[in-house]
């Protein structure tokens, strides 16, 4: 069956959440440091990570979780918090950006097929990156958690996006970053898949891909198959 329509997870496939993360929590350790907490910058930005391997990506309260061990007095720490969430929007603005090429390939894919999204980021966040990013008008839909409560590789969002296309999953390609949820998920109900091996922690195998890029724009190629 022909390919009709390319779906793509968000973060670390359509732009650099991994570079955003990093500079992010660079830019609001410092700040805190600055302020007055008492730790150093390196120690500052380990425990922000440490805030988002326990409690997610998305977490809207790291920074207070950083600060409120140390128990400083309430102005003190709500003078760092607010430094921190300042820093961390300033440099938001400077380094979020879509991976090269994304906007020109998109442009060429839409020529014969229908685009979407299907992310477990919020809905407020995953238009906010696409808003910054300028991919708001790239594609026919957005799935996000909110649509179904429940995050990939569960199949919701997956017969989600396929009722709003109106297709079977064989006509569907998948393009993400992350093997367990990307490509199991979209694998499990029929997807054909793309591993965007560019966006991934992981660089050693396909994970039983039908696909795999190191670049955006070699999506172009395998359209072509």
């Amino acid at each position: 069956m022909d390919i009709k329509a390319i779906l793509f997870d968000l973060d670390n496939t359509l732009i650099d959440f991994l570079t955003f993360k990093k500079e992010t929590a660079r830019a609001a350790a410092a700040a805190m440091v600055k302020r007055g907490l008492p730790a150093t910058e390196m120690e500052a930005y380990g425990k922000i990570f440490s805030v988002y391997d326990e409690k997610g990506i998305e977490y809207q309260k790291t920074f207070y979780d950083v600060i409120s061990p140390f128990n400083l007095e309430i102005n003190l720490a709500e003078r760092i918090q607010q430094a921190a969430i300042l820093a961390y929007l300033k440099k938001k603005f400077e380094v979020l950006r879509p991976y090269p090429m994304v906007k020109p390939v998109l442009a060429k894919l839409r020529k014969n097929h229908r685009l979407g999204i299907v992310t477990d980021a919020p809905r407020n966040k995953a238009w906010q990156r696409l808003v910054l990013t300028g991919l708001e008008e790239e594609f026919d839909f957005i799935i996000t958690h909110h649509d179904t409560l429940e995050e990939k590789p569960h199949p919701s969002p997956f017969n989600l996006a396929l009722k709003k296309l109106n297709l079977l999953a064989p006509a569907c390609l998948y393009v993400g970053d992350n093997p367990e949820k990307d490509l199991k998920g979209a694998a499990r109900i029929g997807m054909n898949t793309c591993w965007a091996r560019y966006g991934s922690l992981r660089k050693k195998s396909d994970y039983g891909s039908d696909f795999v890029i190191d670049s955006f724009e070699q999506l172009l190629e395998i359209v072509k198959q």
